[in-house]
């Protein structure tokens, strides 16, 4: 299984927090700052210049896509005991995970592994009326994938019938084998709502810091003898992420990815949003202000300092409606803007500031109508509805 491995859901445990981890400091400027000589004690390797954004095509060859298919087999080895058994116990396994974790796209994968029919999304209308017709186009046999359950009802009086109908007819096996996905937090929700309790509930195990290191590691040139670029502190120089097989090297790894894998509670795709934006490129140019010919200077990437990653934060003057829609966002993966007004206590001109207020500091945007809690701002949000008392999931 490598570094995708599953687990029941009690079993979950996230990355450990970092002794001395402190308060991230925000800003960029403040790192500029650094590395020009103020507050620092000199002895970064870069001197006076000021560091980039790294551009999106060198992004994209330094930064490995995340392997959703070698998740998919991992998935499919811990399932193979269940999918060749005669007669299981239990006729449908859940699969909970938190946003940006890669649930879906994991399960659109396995369906293809294991030769799974993909149970088609119910429809807005399908999950208000209680559409029986939706039901007769569940696969007749197994096995069978519904990816996202928490896009099978809405947090109102009528919008909890056909999730209970899903759930009474899988686990009676009417529909035979299947997997269901469901989003931690409408997995916390149904849980309050819904009294009976599956046994067969896994989730993705935390990655951790040496997962990390090995996943976001980028290969090696076409030709398998170009060296990967260099991973380095922006502040001292120190390795941040060293090649795995780089035996020599591997135990000088600066304590970045602990923080990071701490932080993001072990979430790849928390994780590698942080990562993506922690890295920096030099100019290119000399002392002259032509282009800078320097190989190493070319072919080292730089880390910005945990402590002064500028992490997406929530506003000091978030009020009351901003706390209900980050919740509703999150119970839900993600609603159209009618649907959270319809949902909620306050008005849609409310809902409508509450969403331009967080969108403007980088804790949701939208994409396709539809308003998403940030893969960055992920962890500000669950800490503060944590603190203000909201269920939270699990993980």
């Amino acid at each position: 299984m490598g570094e995708w491995t599953y687990s029941p859901v009690d079993s979950f445990e996230a990355p450990p927090a970092v002794i001395g981890v402190g308060s991230v400091r925000r800003g960029f400027r403040s790192l500029v700052r650094r590395i020009r000589g103020e507050d620092r004690s000199g002895d970064s390797p870069i001197g006076d210049d000021d560091l980039l954004a790294l551009p999106d095509d060198v992004r994209s060859r330094v930064v490995p896509p995340i392997d959703w298919h070698a998740a998919a087999s991992g998935l499919q080895e811990t399932l193979l005991p269940w999918l060749e058994a005669d007669n299981p116990r239990k006729p449908v396994v859940f699969f909970v995970a938190p946003p940006h974790s890669g649930r879906p796209e994991i399960l659109h994968e396995w369906a293809s592994i294991a030769g799974a029919a993909v149970v088609p999304q119910p429809t807005d209308v399908e999950v208000a009326g209680n559409e029986k017709r939706w039901f007769r186009s569940w696969p007749g046999h197994g096995p069978w994938v519904l990816p996202r359950l928490e896009k099978c009802f809405i947090r109102d009086a009528e919008g909890l019938d056909l999730v209970g109908g899903i759930l009474a007819r899988v686990l009676s096996g009417e529909f035979g084998r299947g997997v269901v996905g469901c989003d931690s937090w409408a997995w916390a929700f149904l849980q309050h709502v819904w009294l009976g309790r599956p046994s067969y509930t896994i989730t993705l195990d935390a990655i951790d810091h040496d997962r990390l290191a090995r996943l976001l590691c980028p290969a090696t040139g076409a030709d398998g003898r170009e060296p990967g670029p260099r991973f380095r502190r922006a502040d001292n120089g120190a390795d941040v992420l060293v090649d795995p097989s780089d035996e020599p090297r591997r135990g000088s790894i600066d304590a970045f990815l602990r923080h990071l894998a701490a932080y993001s509670r072990g979430n790849i795709g928390v994780a590698a949003a942080i990562w993506n934006s922690s890295l920096r490129t030099l100019p290119e140019r000399d002392a002259a202000g032509a282009k800078d010919t320097h190989a190493e200077r070319r072919s080292t990437v730089w880390v910005t300092p945990w402590a002064e990653l500028d992490q997406p934060s929530i506003p000091d003057g978030a009020g009351e409606a901003a706390l209900f829609v980050m919740h509703a966002l999150l119970l839900h993966d993600g609603l159209a803007m009618d649907r959270l007004s319809a949902i909620l206590p306050a008005g849609i001109a409310a809902v409508t500031e509450a969403l331009i207020y967080l969108a403007e500091a980088g804790i949701v945007d939208e994409a396709d109508g539809v308003w998403r809690v940030t893969p960055g701002g992920y962890p500000a949000v669950r800490a503060r509805l944590h603190a203000s008392d909201y269920l939270v999931d699990a993980f």
